[in-house]
């Protein structure tokens, strides 16, 4: 508790142990994959408990070690790396500056249920688009509201949407399961 606040590392101490920029993207990216990652479940609804199989489609090359600790972030039962993979479509995925990251569903899901809860889902994710645009739609709330709370509204348009095509491109995956 009465430790100094973290500084920095200064340039010294960098080049002395060959530390770049590139070591900060590689941490950036992985955090980014992984974080991912952990959000397909969520497409599924699968528990962050239950081990699952990813695959990986890397964009260049990546040491085996970076590979492993990925797969123990991810909780990963299996993390296979696949440079030819062609998912299905509508398979979950994640992007990053690493790669691709697929969780194909087969298996994991109970596809009816599944399908159920995704089309709930999707009524009410159009529901909360249909308050937001009109919001954005009635020139009053537009022009008296401030700048910041609009860009709020837009920002929340633009989650609800991305949510919308994520969920429809879970159906459209179960679909063909």
């Amino acid at each position: 508790m009465t430790a100094h606040w973290p500084k920095p590392l200064d340039d010294e101490f960098k080049s002395h142990y060959g530390l770049d920029d590139a070591v900060d993207q590689l941490v950036e990216a992985k955090h980014d994959l992984v974080t991912a990652g952990r959000n397909l479940r969520g497409i599924g609804n699968i528990s962050f408990a239950k081990k699952i199989e990813y695959i990986f489609k890397p964009a260049g090359d990546i040491d085996s070690y970076e590979i492993e600790v990925m797969g123990s972030l991810l909780n990963a039962e299996a993390l296979k790396v696949d440079n030819d993979y062609t998912p299905r479509k509508g398979t979950p995925s994640a992007r990053s500056l690493l790669g691709e990251l697929y969780l194909p569903l087969d298996g994991l899901v109970d596809v009816e249920a599944e399908k159920e809860r995704l089309d709930k889902q999707l009524d009410k994710i159009h529901g909360e688009i249909n308050k937001v645009e009109s919001k954005l739609n009635n020139r009053t709330y537009v022009e008296k509201v401030p700048e910041h709370v609009l860009e709020e509204t837009k920002s929340r348009l633009s989650e609800w949407l991305e949510k919308k095509k994520q969920t429809q491109e879970a159906l459209d995956y179960l679909a063909e399961v």
